[in-house]
């Protein structure tokens, strides 16, 4: 790639988030996004996910 995914976001104008420690679970929601950042997030977002089901 020609440019990193988040600093084309951030010029976009949105908001990049991170985990604070490498590898941990980071889930993040907007609306109707729900999204984690590595596969140690996949528990959470499927959370997030049920409880908006209900």
């Amino acid at each position: 790639m020609k440019f990193y995914p988040q600093d084309a976001l951030v010029e976009a104008g949105g908001e990049f988030k991170q985990a604070e420690v490498p590898f941990a679970s980071h889930v993040v929601v907007d609306r109707e996004l729900i999204t984690g950042q590595n596969p140690a997030s996949a528990p959470a977002v499927a959370q997030e996910l049920l409880r908006r089901l209900k």
